[in-house]
């Protein structure tokens, strides 16, 4: 048995014994021992009584000893703050299973981008993908430089991690697979957008292709 069993197994068994405290205004959540995502019931003996906090580790326990994605979803849900290769996993699970945004038109996915970027905008928040690809963040991220520009993008401080880079060097030429060059007209660089993303950067102005003209290209 891992340690992730004994703790998880050890900590329902202890915070069952909450149970006559739980109730509105305790603070206690009440938590399936064995998840209905897995099969669990609704009989008394599956509850436990959980703290928040207690209640996102114990999924992150369980998403750590069955590796079923719907335990990232539940700590999604409870607050916890998920790593971008959690939020990944999450979103190609969602994907292959037509389930939440991927489960709408591709014309209701344009109207929910657009929502969304118009609500980055009337929020006046620095810390969107809207303000950054709009003149006053470009020029921002032009000021900060190459290395502290890329730092304002949360998966780039993942992809130059020590876990991040033995990832990309265990992908190989995975890393890109699907993606497509795509660049902003009057720019001398492109990015490689994944097909999840390609509407939203259309929506901002880029275009397929690159800047950079190909070596073998002849002329």
């Amino acid at each position: 048995m891992s340690i992730y069993n004994n703790t998880y197994y050890f900590l329902c068994q202890d915070r069952m014994t909450l149970k006559e405290s739980y109730g509105r205004g305790s603070g206690l959540h009440k938590h399936h021992i064995v998840p209905k995502h897995m099969g669990g019931t609704d009989d008394e003996s599956n509850f436990t009584y959980l703290t928040v906090r207690e209640h996102i580790l114990a999924h992150f326990m369980l998403w750590k000893i069955h590796r079923n994605v719907n335990d990232l979803r539940s700590m999604n849900m409870l607050g916890a703050k998920l790593s971008v290769e959690y939020r990944r996993a999450v979103g190609n699970w969602c994907k292959e299973n037509n389930i939440g945004f991927f489960s709408a038109s591709s014309e209701q996915r344009q109207v929910w981008r657009k929502m969304g970027l118009d609500s980055q905008k009337a929020s006046g928040n620095k810390n969107t993908f809207y303000y950054w690809s709009s003149e006053e963040g470009r020029k921002k991220r032009a000021s900060l430089g190459g290395t502290a520009s890329s730092k304002t993008n949360e998966s780039w401080l993942y992809w130059q991690s020590t876990e991040g880079r033995l990832v990309r060097a265990s992908m190989g030429g995975k890393a890109h697979k699907g993606k497509r060059c795509m660049y902003k007209p009057g720019d001398k660089s492109f990015k490689r957008v994944s097909p999840d993303n390609i509407q939203t950067y259309i929506d901002s102005g880029y275009i397929f292709g690159s800047p950079i003209p190909s070596p073998n290209k002849k002329t």
